[in-house]
């Protein structure tokens, strides 16, 4: 039994669960800092329970998903990540099944009491991580399909604190600022992915086209995204150090994929997407996404096995 957790767990890839962890709280601070949810005197009310379940939530449900996940891409992780437990068998499809199964049910079961409307998303992020699997033989659309995958952990988080649909100024601010940062993230997971996923028939842009189109659509993605959220939130000093790491952050991404260093891309390509969902909400969210650069750093450490 221990033997399966340990595998399970180390399956579940928990620096992950900080990116779909973020988007969530993306989602609650839009509705927070925006009007959504004042006090008397037109300052952002105070956090609750109800908040820290959402997170909660958004952090596990991408390990239980990963087990799905993990089953579906084992014939190209038998080249790209040959380690992995579900690959060398060391973690069972069966029992590893039934926990992610109950794991979901449960936060399924959760949202619904808070707001019926999570289950929506829940259920669209759900059919669009089954298109992902299906469309990953199509360049750029796999990645599009996976942004609006996570990306639905925001309208999750916020139908859950206000029992209602999200309007449409929320769904305009996930589109126009998570989702590129998404689809930014999963575009720069397939620099390690580039073997197996050519022998798997898999095509992305790194596949497909040459290597500098690729680094061209990383560094642009990056640069756009600090650059927009400089004009429409201003700069102050918080903002101007969260850029500057950023910037740095890139850098060493694309000198990382340029050595062939990976498992080091596949950390800073972690932090940086959580960084870029802080973007907005730097000044007040600051601790949670210096908490998260160091818990990924430190798991890091344990996830050590370049391929795993």
């Amino acid at each position: 039994m221990l033997r399966f957790l340990y595998n399970y767990v180390r399956s579940m890839r928990l620096y992950y669960g900080f990116v779909t962890a973020t988007t969530v709280l993306a989602g609650l601070y839009y509705w927070h800092w925006f009007g959504f949810r004042a006090d008397a005197m037109g300052r952002p009310a105070g956090w609750t329970l109800r908040d820290a379940a959402l997170l909660a939530m958004g952090f596990f449900a991408w390990g239980f998903n990963q087990i799905f996940s993990d089953w579906c891409d084992r014939k190209e992780d038998a080249i790209n990540a040959s380690h992995r437990p579900m690959v060398t068998g060391a973690l069972k499809p069966v029992p590893a099944f039934a926990v992610s199964a109950a794991g979901l049910a449960a936060i399924a079961v959760t949202g619904y009491l808070m707001s019926p409307w999570t289950l929506a998303f829940l259920a669209l992020g759900g059919a669009l991580n089954i298109a992902y699997s299906l469309l990953k033989r199509v360049p750029v659309l796999n990645c599009l399909v996976y942004a609006c995958a996570i990306s639905c952990c925001a309208l999750f988080a916020i139908a859950g604190a206000v029992n209602r649909c999200p309007t449409p100024g929320e769904f305009v601010f996930v589109a126009v600022w998570i989702l590129p940062v998404h689809f930014l993230m999963c575009h720069n997971s397939y620099y390690k992915d580039v073997k197996g996923d050519r022998a798997a028939g898999v095509r992305t842009l790194q596949t497909s086209c040459h290597r500098y189109v690729a680094e061209l659509v990383s560094i642009a993605f990056a640069g756009l995204a600090t650059f927009a959220a400089g004009i429409m939130h201003g700069e102050g000093p918080q903002k101007k150090v969260l850029v500057i790491l950023i910037l740095a952050i890139a850098v060493a991404f694309q000198r990382s994929v340029e050595k062939m260093k990976y498992h080091r891309a596949t950390c800073l390509n972690c932090q940086l997407c959580v960084l870029l969902l802080h973007l907005h909400f730097f000044k007040a969210s600051w601790p949670f996404a210096v908490a998260s650069l160091v818990a990924i750093q430190l798991l890091f450490l344990w996830y050590n096995d370049e391929k795993e």
